[in-house]
């Protein structure tokens, strides 16, 4: 099978680390699996002065908003290969961030992906969109010109905003699509209260490393909860700050461990706490660490903890669930459908400290053999979801 990916966000050496590389999980399984695989990396890149205001105030902005802002320019065409997944970055010029690509870009990126396609003989049997702008638009122009093709676009977000891209156009590109994937089933719910259900719509998950699932765990619970781990970006709309204030409210002689992974502008806020309230022996802030240390440390605590809003699905809840850990992930978001709650781990309001301690009391009245139930099902619920078995997964819902 021939695929064709196009995306906005893509692994490369002068990516920054900190822009998901969800898309190359799925895309190098499917190279492994014998299929053919070329990825369109439509980047986007701003005006000069974009990357001088962004130099100074990236984090801040990716604290208020919830997104990575480049500190680089990258304008130049790169061709190259990662895990033997031939990938093309075509870069694309706009005024501003979530604005609409001009006409002649657009049509100049049309231009651009036709002709390798056509040097390098690529029919391909699908054509794969990742994040709605611009690959909605693209998908519609280039289905109409690849012969026999079908088009799946996968939803990061609701589509609310494809109402104001393409106004009056927006319900003509939709119709141009074969196949929707759905990165949760909240933005699935929405996007089909907004557009109406669609046809031929699966659930677009991720997956593990293969070895996550065959790794012994040995967790040992006591009484309480004694370890707890925050991973991801210190942004306001993950709500890092809530855990400690939590904690605080269940833990009477802070008798409790919080490592926090990760770099962000709330770090600042965390800092701030952990000096009024004289937690520097309980809370620790770690920065960016290799994945293995996480991992390491994932296996080697009780509880995790991530309530944050507006998270596409949160592959870092599932790596906490293989490592044994009783997960605590927000409601109504990214995870919802993957967690159940009290049964594989816990579902809390986005930012709601006192419910979060309440969870986490509920979890201490529980008996170790309950503790250790919980824990083996959200091992049992992540060994399901691997790497191999989301690709797969994924190309399934294609083909039947």
């Amino acid at each position: 099978m021939k695929i064709l990916v196009l995306t906005s966000i893509y692994v490369g050496e002068d990516i920054p680390k900190e822009f998901t590389p969800v898309v190359h999980y799925f895309t190098k399984e499917w190279v492994k699996m014998g299929h053919e695989v070329l990825v369109i990396h439509n980047l986007a890149y701003y005006p000069r002065i974009f990357y001088l205001i962004s130099y100074f105030f990236s984090n801040l902005i990716a604290s208020i908003t919830g997104t990575n802002i480049p500190k680089k320019r990258l304008a130049n065409i790169k061709e190259y290969s990662i895990d033997n997944v031939a990938v093309l970055r075509l870069p694309m010029f706009k005024l501003f961030p979530h604005f609409k690509f001009s006409k002649k870009t657009f049509q100049n990126q049309i231009v651009k992906i036709l002709k390798k396609l056509s040097n390098s003989q690529f029919n391909p049997d699908y054509i794969i969109g990742h994040w709605s702008n611009p690959q909605l638009e693209l998908l519609h122009s280039l289905k109409n010109k690849c012969s026999n093709t079908k088009a799946v676009l996968v939803m990061h977000d609701s589509g609310e905003s494809l109402l104001k891209l393409y106004k009056n156009e927006s319900v003509k590109l939709i119709e141009s699509i074969d196949y929707w994937g759905f990165r949760s089933e909240p933005i699935k719910n929405k996007f089909e209260t907004i557009f109406g259900k669609r046809e031929n719509t699966f659930m677009c998950y991720s997956g593990i490393p293969e070895e996550y699932t065959i790794q012994k765990t040995n967790k040992k619970f006591k009484d309480k909860l004694t370890t707890f781990l925050f991973v991801g970006a210190l942004i306001k709309r993950k709500y890092p700050s809530k855990i400690i204030e939590a904690l605080n409210m269940v833990y009477e002689n802070n008798d409790y461990i919080l490592n926090y992974i990760g770099e962000g502008n709330e770090s600042k806020r965390i800092k701030t706490i952990i000096g009024n309230k004289n937690l520097k022996k309980c809370v620790k802030i770690n920065g960016f660490l290799p994945r293995e240390k996480v991992r390491n440390i994932m296996l080697a605590s009780d509880c995790f903890i991530m309530i944050s809003k507006n998270e596409a699905f949160g592959l870092v809840y599932l790596e906490a669930m293989s490592a044994g850990c009783i997960t605590i992930a927000s409601r109504g978001e990214g995870f919802d459908g993957v967690i159940i709650h009290g049964v594989n781990g816990f579902l809390c309001e986005a930012g709601n400290e006192f419910e979060l301690a309440d969870i986490i009391k509920k979890i201490n009245s529980l008996g170790l053999d309950e503790k250790m139930l919980i824990s083996k099902n959200a091992v049992l619920t992540a060994s399901q979801l691997t790497n191999y078995n989301a690709a797969k997964l994924y190309l399934n819902n294609l083909e039947n």
